[in-house]
């Protein structure tokens, strides 16, 4: 399903019936459209989660002491941002999957009602928002 960009010319945004058909998911015609907007929201999610996990590796990354010894450079900057970013989208795909399936569901995805109210993924997103509250509450309590 390629996403097309929205003809404002043609929609009068005075009228909420509008805008609610514009936005709602429920509107796809058939089974296909929709498995292929659950995995294109399923992508969006886990990048969302991606970026904000990038923001915390570069957070601790600038916490780490610089000796000065050696200049850093651009290609270093740059070649580490990379890596950075990759960390963080394995890592929401992987290890805090649970922070990108609850970003998913809160956007309106589908999943199993098994897979979400298993005891084990409960555990798992348990100790995904502990992490998640531990890093936040740290990060406010150093100023930033």
């Amino acid at each position: 399903m390629e996403l097309k960009p929205l003809n404002l010319s043609k929609t009068t945004l005075s009228s909420p019936q509008n805008n609610k058909k514009l936005l709602n998911a429920d509107n796809v015609n058939n089974s296909k459209d929709i498995e292929n907007y659950q995995k294109q929201l399923r992508k969006v999610s886990e990048e969302f989660a991606a970026w904000y996990i990038y923001e915390i590796f570069k957070k601790m990354y600038d916490t780490v002491p610089k000796s000065g010894l050696i200049q850093e450079s651009f290609g270093e900057r740059w070649f580490r941002e990379m890596l950075l970013q990759q960390y963080a989208l394995k890592t929401a795909k992987t290890d805090l999957k649970d922070l990108s399936d609850m970003i998913y569901r809160s956007l309106g995805g589908k999943e199993n009602t098994e897979s979400i109210n298993s005891a084990k993924n409960t555990t798992y997103r348990t100790e995904a928002l502990k992490l998640l509250n531990s890093l936040i509450s740290q990060n406010q309590e150093s100023g930033e």
